[in-house]
């Protein structure tokens, strides 16, 4: 597995989708901006005490849920192994598109969820109960147990990323819900890319997106331009990623 030339590879089709076409690479950082942006909107407009706050709200909801949707359906069109960067057009379609594959990282999110409200809410009844009657041993105990269940809830997310980077990209190239959950052919899969070459794929892609969002937050301090910088930066992080994947995943045949 050549990791330069898949790096390289992925910088080149990011900037061609971002800086190669006007029309796409503006749509683009618009929808990423609408699908990002809300949080620091909403604080604006809490509480929700008035009918215009109320109205603004579920329409600032709608307008973020449709940009991540759409985006998510121009990740699935990078997915089909497109050789250069696919035009946004027909936004109903790429949204459609764009559901399949936020249900497919909802359910991989389950395990991990579940780990976390199971230990979590063992060691958070155990620290009130603890807090109640003074037992400082019964403390130390919940705070292990909620220590214990964070640790497993990383390690399971660990796992379930490493599945559903595949599980995505066979269900974008399917177009069938359910060739995500092929458990059989998605660890097959990994077997024929190689688990040590797997591995360090993913922790260079790891380390890529982590390098661009601590820059997104070491711009964020900065009034309006760091806000625009912050949507470049992550914008690109986000097409990188998708045309990153499907080189992994185009490194070895499917089964």
């Amino acid at each position: 597995m050549d990791y330069g030339e898949m790096l390289t590879d992925s910088f080149d089709f990011t900037r061609n989708a971002l800086f190669g076409d006007l029309r796409r690479g503006s749509l683009l950082l618009v929808l990423y901006a609408l699908a990002t942006s809300s949080l620091e909107v909403l604080p604006w407009l809490l509480p929700l005490d008035a009918l215009p706050r109320f109205v603004f709200f579920v329409l600032l909801v709608v307008v973020t849920l449709a940009s991540l949707l759409v985006l998510n359906g121009y990740a699935c069109e990078i997915y089909r192994g497109a050789r250069g960067p696919p035009p946004v057009e027909d936004p109903v379609g790429l949204a459609l598109h764009g559901v399949r594959l936020l249900l497919v990282s909802i359910v991989f999110l389950v395990p991990v969820i579940v780990v976390l409200l199971i230990f979590g809410g063992i060691g958070v009844m155990g620290i009130l109960a603890s807090g109640q009657s003074q037992d400082m041993s019964a403390l130390f105990s919940s705070l292990a147990t909620l220590g214990l269940g964070m640790l497993l809830a990383v390690i399971v997310w660990v796992v379930v990323g490493m599945a559903s980077s595949i599980a995505i990209v066979r269900c974008a190239r399917s177009g069938e819900f359910s060739e995500a959950f092929n458990l059989e052919a998605i660890v097959l899969h990994i077997s024929r890319i190689g688990w040590v070459n797997y591995v360090v794929a993913l922790l260079l892609l790891w380390i890529v997106l982590g390098c661009a969002y601590a820059a997104i937050g070491i711009f964020g301090g900065l009034p309006v331009v760091g806000w625009v910088i912050g949507v470049v930066i992550g914008a690109a992080a986000f097409v990188f990623a998708a045309r990153y994947l499907l080189l992994v995943f185009d490194s070895a045949p499917a089964p």
